[in-house]
């Protein structure tokens, strides 16, 4: 890739030796990010998604992409291993299409989002027992009753999380604050809603139903919104 410089050469050789080298270091991190940019987009991932794969920031992937910046040796084997290529291929200028690619196979799905999903749809669940026995049987019992589903979902989600202190990672956390946002904007809804009545209840004078449901509906928003806040400021402060 470079050629040979002669220590005896004049300054100006000498000048001329160093800047070929710059100049193929920087087509080497092109090339290199060219690579990046192919594999990330063939498998359908964003820059923040492949963030969270490498336990690295967004703005890390971008430098990379744009060539500004090389991932280091850790960052290059966990590429490797993301996208099932060699090493050699992306360190090998010789490799310059996709079709030289070394033995490829298809990645397994990723386990983190699947649970995911599956907390997110339990949450959607108890969401509508919780509109069922509050709403449409207008029950206090079994409003109450509901509401301990989403308390047993959020509480085994965090003692699962405190007992793998061992295993966390940049990403685990943001998995975590992720779950705490849907489950901010999944779960406080009827909660608000049956304080607000229950407050209701001690008011000397009736108050319409659609006024009551306008109050909680304004203060579930709010207290969603400050939870997600929170959330990320908490976020910040442990980074």
């Amino acid at each position: 890739m470079l050629r040979n410089c002669n220590v005896d050469a004049v300054a100006f050789d000498r000048t001329f030796c160093c800047n070929e080298i710059t100049g193929s270091k920087e087509d080497f991190m092109m090339k290199l990010s060219d690579k990046i940019v192919g594999l990330r987009k063939s498998r359908g991932m964003s820059q923040e998604t492949l963030a969270e794969h490498l336990n690295v920031s967004r703005q890390a992937v971008s430098r990379w992409e744009m060539g500004t910046a090389m991932p280091d040796a850790t960052n290059i084997l966990r590429l490797s291993k993301l996208f099932h290529v060699t090493a050699d291929y992306l360190l090998d200028d010789e490799y310059q299409s996709d079709s030289d690619l070394p033995g490829t196979k298809e990645g397994t799905p990723d386990g983190v989002h699947q649970i995911m999903a599956f907390l997110v749809v339990l949450e959607a669940m108890i969401l509508i027992l919780q509109f069922m026995t509050t709403i449409i049987l207008q029950n206090l019992f079994f409003g109450v009753l509901s509401f301990l589903p989403f308390v047993a979902v959020v509480g085994g989600f965090e003692y699962a999380y405190q007992k793998r202190t061992n295993e966390r990672t940049e990403r685990t956390s943001q998995f975590r604050k992720r779950f705490y946002k849907i489950s901010a904007w999944l779960g406080t809804y009827f909660p608000v809603r049956f304080v607000i009545m229950a407050l209701a209840a001690f008011y000397p004078h009736p108050i319409h139903s659609l006024v009551l449901e306008c109050v909680a509906a304004v203060v579930y928003l709010m207290a969603a919104a400050l939870i997600t806040l929170e959330l990320e400021k908490r976020a910040l402060r442990n980074h």
